[in-house]
């Protein structure tokens, strides 16, 4: 444990000094989306039916708490993760030193944890004062959106670093991210989607973490019952973990 939080410490550092570059993404970009889609958007939208009766920015707001983490673990997850073995080399110096790889790789999914939730927070702050909240577990939903940062962190993880180059990452980040982004319940129904393509959504992390989210906000039912959800959750991390560690294992050994 005492290791990982050393390997922790050192993106913790490296945080320190480069963390005005994420205020934007932080703080303007939530609000720019509830204005934007939320609000916009959703005054063209009148049947809320399909909705689970809320508006428009009641529905969305709940997803994009959870996405908004995914997408800020997924930045953390990839280019980093690359240069720490390919160009900085900070994994090396760190096999050098007493640390495990196991120790290593904790250490980097806690900082990308810690960066998802710093995220999840701020927005669950900003829809808050939009007055989307419809129960007084609202705040909760930041447990669900934070298992979906671990669930999906540790798969980008081992995506990365059997990357071969660069390029991938963008691949990663153009047919991976956005389209989990934009097909997992966050800004429409999965009812909407054809019936051949809904049971893929079913697979991404980010459909249960917004369905949970969107029960503990605004009251909604989930589509399956909340333990499977959560359980859903836990396993995608426990399998990720082990793909990822195997992953740097192989890649630190060649």
């Amino acid at each position: 444990m005492l290791g990982t939080i050393h390997a922790f410490e050192h993106w913790l550092l490296n945080y320190r000094r480069v963390w005005h570059g994420s205020l934007f993404s932080s703080f303007v970009l939530p609000v720019l989306f509830m204005v934007g889609i939320g609000i916009s958007v959703g005054s063209y939208i009148e049947d809320t039916e399909s909705l689970g009766g809320v508006s428009y920015l009641a529905f969305i707001a709940p997803g994009l708490l959870a996405s908004t983490g995914l997408q800020t673990a997924a930045g953390e997850m990839t280019w980093p993760v690359y240069a720490a073995l390919s160009w900085g080399n900070q994994y090396k110096a760190m096999r050098s030193s007493p640390l495990t790889l196991a120790q290593i790789l904790n250490g980097h999914l806690l900082y990308g944890a810690m960066r998802g939730l710093i995220s999840i927070v701020v927005f669950c702050v900003v829809i808050g004062l939009f007055g989307v909240f419809e129960s007084p577990w609202a705040p909760l939903a930041i447990v669900p959106c934070l298992m979906t940062v671990i669930a999906f962190s540790s798969w980008m993880y081992a995506y990365a670093i059997s990357a071969k180059s660069e390029v991938s990452l963008s691949v990663a980040q153009r047919f991976g991210v956005v389209p989990i982004t934009l097909f997992s319940g966050v800004f429409f129904p999965l009812s909407q989607l054809p019936d051949i393509v809904e049971p893929l959504a079913w697979l991404s992390p980010l459909w249960h973490g917004a369905e949970l989210s969107r029960w503990a906000i605004s009251g909604i039912e989930t589509p399956w019952w909340w333990g499977a959800h959560a359980g859903y959750l836990v396993l995608l991390s426990v399998l990720g973990w082990y793909c990822a560690y195997t992953c740097l294992r192989r890649r630190m050994t060649l």
